[in-house]
């Protein structure tokens, strides 16, 4: 869409998106100015030591003990490297080696993904990373590779949007049930891209408090509140109409 210069096209001035959120009541909006999602970047950790003999470990170089502690010393990026008022997360989440029951492996993969709510903090957990990554693998005389790949940026909300957005959710269900200065949420949005090209306003719209329809996002049991599509089609009706009789004036 932004590559095929559709926005420049068909004349866009600015861009929203929705996504429900369980936890939230039905009939409730949230919205910020500024980042409201984080960024994604994914990680892939290749280290190259010596295997050998369980029996004769002296012999060798486990690549378990170099990747634990790597993993290990990962986790003091956010709560050591990062200033304690902004935020980041760096989760690994597969650990593979070519070991086996009496074998010491020699080479150990580790993956992962990180999340940031500004370029700074992204920047900061990569190149802490790399750091991290070279002084262990010096220290124990092995080889290592980092890549490093940051898919979505953070979601950056414009102030016109929101307030556009908040307007017209307020039309929807009121104002007492419209948050427009939320938390962000540390997941991560494709929106990104466009709210990068354009002024733009994600929306988080409530998918309610019990059950099924409040449990985590990606859950097996999680379910979709059908309730919500009279809202959230009420809303973009809203927005729409409020948006055009504005630039009729």
């Amino acid at each position: 869409m932004i590559k095929d210069g559709l926005f420049e096209q068909f004349e866009v001035d600015d861009v929203y998106g929705i996504h429900n959120i369980p936890g939230m009541p039905i009939g409730s909006f949230a919205m910020r100015s500024g980042a409201i999602t984080a960024s994604e970047s994914l990680f892939e950790i290749n280290i190259k030591a010596q295997g050998g003999h369980a029996a004769l470990p002296h012999m060798g170089i486990d690549a378990i003990i170099v990747a634990t502690e790597i993993v290990q010393s990962l986790q003091t990026i956010v709560s050591r490297k990062l200033n304690p008022s902004l935020n980041g997360v760096v989760s690994v989440t597969e650990f593979i080696a070519d070991g086996s029951r009496n074998i010491l492996p020699g080479s150990a993969i580790l993956r992962g993904d990180a999340r940031a709510l500004s370029h700074q903090v992204n920047e900061t957990i990569e190149a802490s990373m790399r750091q991290i990554v070279e002084g262990v693998s010096l220290a124990h005389g092995v080889s290592a590779e980092v890549q490093y790949e940051t898919v979505f940026p953070s979601v950056i909300n414009s102030p016109a949007p929101v307030l556009a957005a908040q307007q017209a959710a307020s039309e929807i269900v009121g104002s007492a049930a419209v948050d427009a200065d939320c938390e962000p949420k540390l997941f991560s949005e494709d929106f990104a891209h466009l709210a990068a090209a354009k002024p733009g306003c994600f929306v988080f719209m409530g998918n309610g408090t019990q059950g099924v329809n409040a449990r985590p996002l990606h859950s097996s049991d999680y379910d979709f509140n059908d309730e919500a599509l009279t809202v959230g089609s009420s809303f973009w009706v809203q927005l729409v109409e409020q948006q055009l009789s504005k630039s009729e004036v």
